[in-house]
């Protein structure tokens, strides 16, 4: 019988680091959901607080719709009209380029990453995104593919939903929830354009239509975003 031992404990072993890589991948990916998800009612719950910041709140939805995804995280968000700091300034246009050299935390600089086309401002969250967090290589790019995917290498970090499922779309859809309703990640700017004003619009189209789907993402399918040149 040891020799039974001998022959099925490598096996296990071989079976273990075989399935140990997309499990891990896996676990890390519903973690990121989940916090994300109770950030997004970390800020609903401060934002109802607030009765100067209730554009893009839907208060008929609850913290278990949002926490089970049965929200459409976009419903009722206004990407036209956003508070703005006394102080804020018009907001800039990047190129991937300028958002990787401008936006990257490093030498003082911001932490900036941009998702469908929107640039947002992170340094407040650097220890996430900072030289030492969990998602440092998300300072200074896109990472709507990243997101929508809960991939972190740097074949995700493109600026790419081609090829994309609705599941993972609607997954993309709720980060830009999470940035767009988040009080300390404000919108600084846009990227070049992209046809960025057209994934908006589809969007919202899709947060508007009353057709759902099985991910509480309802709405239209999203035309795919090539890869940038």
């Amino acid at each position: 019988m040891k020799w039974i031992a001998h022959i099925i404990a490598p096996l296990i072993s071989m079976v273990i680091l075989v399935l140990l890589p997309p499990v891990k991948k896996s676990i890390n990916t519903t973690l990121m959901g989940v916090f994300r998800d109770l950030g997004r009612i970390k800020a609903r719950k401060r934002r109802l607080e607030n009765s100067q910041a209730l554009v893009g709140i839907n208060a008929n939805i609850s913290n278990w719709d949002i926490l089970f995804r049965r929200d459409d995280p976009l419903d009722g968000v206004d990407f036209d009209d956003e508070q703005q700091d006394d102080g804020a300034h018009e907001k800039t246009t990047y190129t991937l380029d300028e958002l990787a050299e401008y936006g990257n935390g490093m030498d003082g600089k911001p932490i900036l990453l941009s998702i469908f086309g929107r640039v947002y401002d992170v340094s407040a969250g650097s220890k996430f995104y900072g030289s030492e967090g969990n998602y440092h290589m998300f300072a200074g790019k896109d990472v709507t593919r990243a997101l929508s995917t809960g991939c972190k290498e740097d074949e995700c970090l493109v600026r790419s939903t081609e090829g994309l499922t609705q599941k993972q779309i609607n997954e993309g859809r709720r980060w830009l929830s999470f940035f767009q309703l988040h009080d300390k990640y404000p919108n600084v700017g846009i990227l070049e354009d992209d046809n960025r004003e057209d994934w908006l619009d589809e969007l919202i189209d899709s947060a508007m239509s009353g057709a759902g789907s099985e991910e509480g993402g309802g709405g239209v399918p999203l035309r795919p975003i090539k890869p940038s040149e």
